[in-house]
C-alpha cells in the first residue's frame, strides 16, 4: 500500500510503498505542491520500524534543536516548559541571538513575538524585560533598547531544553 503524507509545516511530501508506482506518485505529488523543497521516497514494505521512523520524522517526541534544523520561533517558544513571562522573554530572545544570529532584540520584537506565539503580553513589556535582568539575570542590556541572552538565561534554556 502507498502512502502520501503532506507537511505543507514543514514544506515536504514523504512518499511510502512498494517500489513499483512510487516514482509517478512523488511526480503527482510535485505538481500537486510546487512550492514545497523536499519530496521523500521510501520504498519497502511498511512495518512497525516504519510507524517508529515515521515519528520521528514528523519530530514527536524530539525538541527541533535536536533534530538539526532551525525551528521558527513559535515552534520553539512553544517546544519549552516555560513557567512564567521572564522565562518566555529568555527564550524570545535565546531564539533572536543563538538560531537567528542577531546581535540584539528590541522591546518592539519582543512585543511582536509575544503576540505570535500566543503569550499574554505583560502590561509594560519593557519592565518586564529590566526584571528579567535585575531578578533573575536571564538576559543583558547592550545599549539603550538592545537586550541579548546572558550565561545564567542560556543556562536555564539549556535545562529546559533537556526535560
Amino acid at each position: 500500500m502507498n502512502e502520501v503524507e503532506f507537511d505543507f509545516r514543514r514544506g515536504r511530501i514523504v512518499v511510502r510503498g512498494q517500489e513499483s508506482g512510487l516514482l509517478k506518485l512523488a511526480q503527482a505529488a510535485k505538481e500537486l505542491a510546487p512550492h514545497l523543497k523536499e519530496i521523500r521516497i521510501i520504498g519497502g514494505a511498511a512495518s512497525e520500524s516504519d510507524d517508529e521512523a515515521r515519528a520521528g520524522e514528523r519530530g514527536q517526541g524530539e525538541h527541533p534543536l535536536v533534530s538539526g534544523r532551525k525551528p521558527a520561533i513559535r515552534e520553539f517558544a512553544k517546544s519549552l516548559p516555560l513557567a512564567n513571562t521572564y522565562e518566555r522573554i529568555a527564550a524570545l530572545i535565546y531564539h533572536a541571538i543563538k538560531i537567528e544570529k542577531k546581535n540584539a532584540v528590541s522591546i518592539k520584537e519582543l512585543e511582536d513575538w509575544f503576540s505570535l506565539c500566543g503569550f499574554k503580553k505583560p502590561r509594560l513589556m519593557r519592565i518586564a524585560v529590566y526584571d528579567a535582568k535585575r531578578k533573575y539575570g536571564y538576559v543583558e542590556s547592550r545599549g539603550k533598547d538592545q537586550w541579548t541572552i546572558s550565561t545564567g538565561g542560556e543556562n536555564v534554556l539549556m535545562e529546559k531544553l533537556e526535560k
